[in-house]
């Protein structure tokens, strides 16, 4: 049997404000990972340091919530779910929680 690593924080902070890549059909999409922020533990759940990444776009780029195979990261690709959060003016907001 094959043990998964579990994403940290580390793993993303190099690409805070740069572009990442994400498969989407009909052809890759490249949005800003704008935000890493680390969250409080959850009581309990010792095995990862809980944490979310904020993504945006322009605004005539819209994602479905899903999953998105994510070009950045230390040893991605990496597989993460997106669901949109409020906007910015004109800028779309995503978001991927890892608990």
């Amino acid at each position: 049997m094959q043990l998964v690593r579990l994403v940290t924080p580390e793993d993303f902070e190099p690409w805070v404000g740069r572009m990442v890549r994400l498969n989407t059909a009909p052809r890759p999409v490249e949005i800003l990972l704008a935000r890493l922020q680390r969250l409080p533990p959850i009581v309990g759940a010792d095995f990862r340091e809980p944490f979310e990444l904020i993504f945006e776009t322009p605004w005539q780029v819209v994602l479905a919530d899903d999953n998105y195979e994510c070009d950045c990261g230390h040893g991605g690709p990496y597989f993460i779910h997106l669901s949109q959060i409020l906007p910015r003016k004109q800028t779309r907001r995503y978001q991927a929680l890892f608990a």
